[in-house]
């Protein structure tokens, strides 16, 4: 099965112009499956089209997001959905901000030599978590 990249573009009032983003995706991943919200908040949690995308998203799949900013408007809830979605196997592509894009996020981790992985104990989950703050 082929994996999906989803384009998510989100502005927070209909007097703002979405076209940009979704350009911008587009430019880089002409494949992605674009999904357009307009939506007003600092939480990810009540965005239809997101969460739509947050559902149906598998292990190999990419989101890519114009800006971090279009992902989360909080550093909390962006570093809980970033490492959850990293965690499931899920590409996160942020177009400005290549450098936090999972796939660099990964290869920090290698090529500093930490490759610690949680055997599900929650001792496991604590020291996979000092982890990733250690490496930020």
């Amino acid at each position: 099965m082929k994996n999906t990249v989803y384009g998510y573009a989100r502005i927070s009032t209909r007097k703002q112009s979405i076209e940009r983003q979704i350009r911008n995706i587009l430019a880089v991943y002409p494949e992605a499956d674009i999904r357009k919200e307009i939506y007003t908040g600092t939480k990810y949690q009540g965005r239809e089209e997101l969460q739509k995308i947050l559902k149906t998203v598998r292990k190999g799949d990419t989101i890519v997001f114009d800006s971090v900013s279009r992902m989360a408007r909080n550093a909390d809830d962006g570093t809980a959905l970033y490492f959850d979605l990293y965690d499931k196997g899920i590409k996160l592509v942020f177009i400005k901000e290549r450098h936090i894009d999972t796939e660099s996020y990964k290869q920090a981790l290698e090529s500093s030599g930490i490759q610690i992985e949680s055997d599900g104990t929650a001792e496991g989950e604590l020291v996979k978590d000092i982890s990733k703050a250690i490496t930020k």
